[in-house]
């Protein structure tokens, strides 16, 4: 038998061992220098169609959300003193958006509402900005259904016991978000069942709507607008003034990477002091308020 040097077993053996890591080793370092070695900062974003994050006519990313990414990209230009890191942009879908964080696929997510449970998955920025939650009814849904949800329900006649079951209703949210708990507990206090109906995203729950499988579908305001707008059925559909919720909107990071959330909270964070804030949220969503000025003001971190 040919006699094979202890050496050359051990190099094979760690050949085995490492390779596999290589691909690994990259995010498995400090985000920071992940960038120094690939030369470029990967943003995943889940395109929403409207405001946030959208496709323009030349196929070019676009929306308030991209807009703030690409300068903490820019920023983190500057700060590694690398003027070629590339900034890409990468699609990615509602479900696989945090694990493509954790795993290193991508370096940021542009924009999430930050739960506790989504913390044991990845961390948050400063908040990046806030969406209030809308709904979106067919204009011949019941009187009572548009009463709770506007606001505007009488006073409740006393019901003795066995005389009245709960009214039963299906409501649309997208799957994934955390609308569905607070509307399960808001109208189970108005004596309304529901049975929730999970969708992909806004334009399947507007849908859900004009096709009476839902009679309600909640989301941003912004998307609300903008999907309705694009329906062919949009003269049979009202979205409600009623504001549900505000949920904050921030970008997701690796957990336990101090240095790189440090990198993109100080970048928010000057932004948020510039004349260039209100430039931002003018071209994209509107014209900033006080109290969406004063919220900025609040957000951003001193030096």
């Amino acid at each position: 038998m040919r006699h094979i040097p202890s050496r050359s077993i051990f190099l094979a053996l760690a050949a085995a061992v490492l390779l596999p890591l290589a691909g690994e080793r990259a995010w498995a370092a400090g985000t920071l220098d992940k960038l120094r070695e690939s030369g470029k900062f990967v943003v995943g974003y889940v395109s929403d169609g409207a405001s946030l994050t959208r496709t323009d006519a030349t196929g070019k990313v676009t929306g308030y959300a991209i807009a703030l990414c690409t300068r903490v990209g820019e920023a983190a230009r500057e700060e590694l003193k690398l003027p070629a890191l590339a900034i890409e942009l990468v699609q990615v879908t509602m479900e696989e958006r945090f694990r493509a964080v954790a795993q290193g696929r991508i370096d940021m997510l542009c924009g999430a509402v930050p739960t506790l449970e989504r913390r044991a998955q990845v961390s948050f920025s400063i908040p990046a900005g806030f969406v209030g939650v809308n709904a979106v009814i067919r204009s011949d849904a019941p009187v009572r259904l548009v009463q709770v949800l506007t606001g505007q329900e009488p006073p409740a006649p006393v019901i003795w016991r066995g005389t009245s079951a709960p009214e039963r209703r299906s409501l649309a949210v997208v799957r994934g978000t955390v609308v569905e708990s607070a509307l399960i507990e808001r109208l189970a206090q108005r004596r309304i069942t529901i049975d929730v109906v999970s969708v992909a995203d806004t334009a399947e729950g507007v849908q859900a709507v004009v096709d009476r499988r839902a009679d309600a579908f909640f989301d941003g305001r912004p998307l609300l607008l903008d999907a309705v707008g694009r329906s062919p059925a949009k003269s049979s559909l009202v979205v409600l003034d009623k504001l549900f919720r505000r949920e904050l909107l921030a970008f997701a990071l690796r957990r336990n990477d101090d240095d790189f959330r440090l990198t993109v909270d100080r970048a928010l964070s000057r932004i948020y002091r510039s004349p260039e804030l209100p430039t931002i949220y003018r071209t994209y969503l509107k014209e900033p308020d006080r109290e969406t000025l004063e919220f900025f003001e609040l957000m951003a971190l001193p030096e």
